[in-house]
C-alpha cells in the first residue's frame, strides 16, 4: 500500500473525521456527562431542601444515557467490563423509574 491508499482507508474508517476530532467529540460527551450529573446532584437537591421531595425523573434521563453511553461502547470494543458497567447503569435507571411511578401513582390515588 502506498501512501495514499492507507490515508484513504483510514479517512472512509474514521468516516472522513481526522483523529483530532474524534478525540475533542471524545471529550465534549466526557465533559457532557459530568456536567449532566452535576445538574441531577442539584437539581436533586434544590428539590430536596425546598420541596422536601426526591425527584426521580432527571436520574431516569441521567442514567439511560449514560447506560446508552457504556453499551455502545461494550458493541465496539467487547470489552465485558464495559458490559457490566452499562447493565449497572441500567439497573438505576429501572429504579429511578420504579420511584418515579411510585410517585406518579401516589399523586393520582
Amino acid at each position: 500500500m502506498n501512501k495514499e491508499e492507507i490515508l484513504k482507508a483510514s479517512r472512509k474508517e474514521n468516516k472522513n473525521k481526522d483523529l483530532a476530532e474524534i478525540e475533542v467529540m471524545y471529550q465534549a460527551g466526557s465533559h457532557a456527562s459530568r456536567v449532566g450529573a452535576l445538574a441531577c446532584c442539584l437539581v436533586s437537591l434544590l428539590s430536596s431542601m425546598l420541596a422536601h421531595t426526591m425527584l426521580y425523573s432527571p436520574w431516569i434521563i441521567y442514567f439511560s444515557m449514560i447506560a446508552t453511553q457504556w453499551l455502545v461502547r461494550f458493541i465496539k470494543m467487547k470489552h465485558k467490563s464495559d458490559l457490566v458497567v452499562a447493565i449497572l447503569f441500567l439497573c438505576l435507571t429501572i429504579l429511578a423509574l420504579i420511584g418515579f411511578i411510585r410517585r406518579l401513582l401516589e399523586v393520582t390515588v
